[in-house]
């Protein structure tokens, strides 16, 4: 009996993994690194179907794909160079990695947010990324802790992130951090964090300005679904697509998905919506000619429907959704540097973004490769090209720290 039950078992195992060969994530022969990404592609997937089961038979699908993301994105190898320790910044737990070797000066700070939806990963999961940036910039980084959605909705996630980063400012000496030499950073989720801190920061008078904002492949805005990159990597092939947006960003709003559909197919465009002010903070225009394609397609959800205030308040809030900033708002921002990658989702956010700054006259610095898809910066450990993106930011921080 048992021996044919793990027959079964395996049988059907076969079966998952042969579907899984033939249904995985076909890049284009323009992107690099084709066995790393079909890799990763193809344990995403089993960690959807294992979530799935696990939530039709009554487990938490969130904590199942918790465990397995923890497992797949293990970064824990200690460098020599860098020593890290746990702490708490009133209240808040983070993780510290600070250069060993003696200086004379004080040193540059980052705090830097890490991503996963506001809903998956942590700070060791980042720990090689942010000892690589540790290394290159000299700084003490300073990685959040910060509490997660649905277990934690907005405001909460990015209340920590406020709270770990006024702390750091207002203590920087005890981190032998130059208090004038701080800035923020931040990717996916993260950047949407480090921005949302950034503007919320700016008008407060009683720490020291942020030098810079970092934003890695960030996440800012639920207005418009039918961007350009959301239809062209609707379904892929990067393991970020469009339907898991949605979700984590009404995992991070509401803990439920009751406004999926909505979201999702753009219902929430309507004629009040697409008239007001915030219509032209998210505007396909923006993007660079090659990247716009038809930008006459919001016109269709122009119509007479209403969209309920809880979902309007979020999609226009900049702390939420920070490509709601006004033009005023940006204005009062740090240096900024923004990195975005091809195959993505996220992609026209980022490019919208800088468009938008650049048009005011802010001081942006924009890195793109167009042979990488989101998550990229996660595997330093398989693709030490990684260094190089790293590397320009560096170059970035140091003109920016330099007030250059």
């Amino acid at each position: 009996m048992l021996t044919s039950a793990i027959k079964g078992v395996f049988g059907f195992a076969v079966i998952v993994a042969l579907v899984a060969y033939i249904a995985r994530p076909r890049f284009p022969d323009s992107a690099s690194n084709h066995g790393l990404k079909t890799a990763l592609g193809l344990s995403m997937k089993l960690t959807n179907l294992i979530s799935h089961t696990g939530g039709m038979m009554g487990f938490s699908s969130i904590n199942i794909t918790r465990v397995l993301s923890n497992t797949l994105a293990r970064s824990n190898e200690p460098n020599d160079k860098i020593k890290i320790f746990t702490t708490t910044m009133d209240g808040v737990e983070v993780l510290v990695f600070q250069p060993v070797d003696k200086s004379d000066t004080l040193r540059p700070g980052i705090v830097y947010y890490h991503g996963g939806g506001w809903v998956l990963l942590n700070p060791e999961q980042y720990s090689m990324y942010c000892q690589e940036i540790a290394l290159q910039t000299g700084s003490v980084v300073v990685s959040v802790d910060y509490r997660m959605a649905p277990e934690y909705l907005y405001p909460i996630p990015l209340e920590d992130c406020l709270t770990a980063t006024r702390y750091f400012m207002n203590n920087a000496e005890q981190y032998g951090v130059d208090k004038n030499k701080i800035g923020v950073k931040g990717d996916s989720a993260g950047g949407n964090l480090a921005m949302a801190v950034s503007l919320k920061l700016s008008k407060e008078n009683n720490i020291p300005k942020l030098k810079f904002m970092s934003l890695d492949y960030p996440a800012l805005q639920l207005f418009d679904f039918h961007l350009p990159c959301y239809k062209s990597y609707e379904d892929g092939p990067g393991f970020l697509t469009k339907k898991i947006m949605v979700r984590y960003w009404l995992l991070y709003a509401f803990g439920d998905m009751t406004y999926f559909d909505t979201l999702y197919n753009n219902k929430h465009l309507t004629k009040e919506v697409l008239a007001s002010e915030h219509a032209d903070h998210v505007n396909a225009k923006l993007l660079p000619e090659n990247m716009q394609g038809d930008v006459s397609y919001r016109t269709a959800y122009n119509n007479d429907a209403s969209v309920p205030k809880e979902l309007y308040d979020k999609i226009t809030d900049p702390l939420f959704a920070p490509l709601m900033a006004s033009d005023e708002d940006l204005n009062l921002l740090p240096k900024a540097y923004v990195f975005n990658v091809e195959f993505d989702v996220l992609r026209d956010d980022g490019f919208i973004l800088v468009n938008r700054m650049k048009k005011l006259g802010i001081d942006v610095t924009h890195s793109y490769m167009s042979t990488e898809e989101h998550g990229f910066l996660n595997f330093l450990a398989f693709d030490k090209t990684i260094t190089e993106e790293v590397g320009r930011f560096a170059a970035f921080h140091k003109e920016a720290v330099d007030g250059k």
